[in-house]
């Protein structure tokens, strides 16, 4: 029996439909999309849409710290605080050099770009796994049943703890 694993690369993975803001958004701009979108990272790119920076949530955790609890107004707006040093996936790598890249930048999601760095789309640890589910799912040797998680609402048993004092 052939058991060889065809893996996705990431251009057939990635996802082109990409929430990015431009330099001059306030970190109030970011927080908002962060949650209305929830997504925890995004490319900031300039008007020809090249990457000029990566944003994430611990960026905007630490810049509404400091205006929060120091009433400081010196990053306005994300140029400031945005990663300058992007880290970008390759559009060929497969799902393992991927994983590697992820690791060993301590990073959960990348953009990726053209020859020229204009923004393609967006690839994600959560985007690498679900193609491989999809592999294994299409090998004849997985006929398994997948278990059911555990619901827990633990509204109900604070409740119930709270209610015995």
């Amino acid at each position: 029996m052939d058991r060889k694993l065809e893996t996705p690369k990431v251009k057939d993975i990635l996802v082109t439909k990409v929430i990015a803001f431009r330099p001059d958004f306030t970190s109030f701009d970011a927080i908002r999309n962060f949650n209305e979108h929830r997504i925890s990272t995004a490319p900031v790119v300039n008007e020809q849409n090249e990457v000029v920076g990566y944003l994430s949530e611990s960026d905007c955790i630490k810049c509404l710290s400091n205006c929060l609890f120091h009433d400081e107004t010196r990053y306005r707006t994300i140029d400031n605080i945005m990663s300058k040093k992007v880290a970008i996936a390759e559009n060929d790598w497969d799902m393992f050099e991927l994983e590697s890249f992820f690791i060993s930048n301590h990073l959960r999601s990348a953009p990726v770009v053209d020859s020229e760095n204009h923004l393609l789309g967006i690839v994600t640890r959560r985007d690498a796994l679900k193609a491989l589910q999809n592999c294994m799912e299409g090998r004849e040797d997985y006929k398994r049943e997948i278990k059911t998680p555990v619901e827990l609402n633990m509204k109900e048993r604070i409740k119930m703890i709270v209610g015995r004092r």
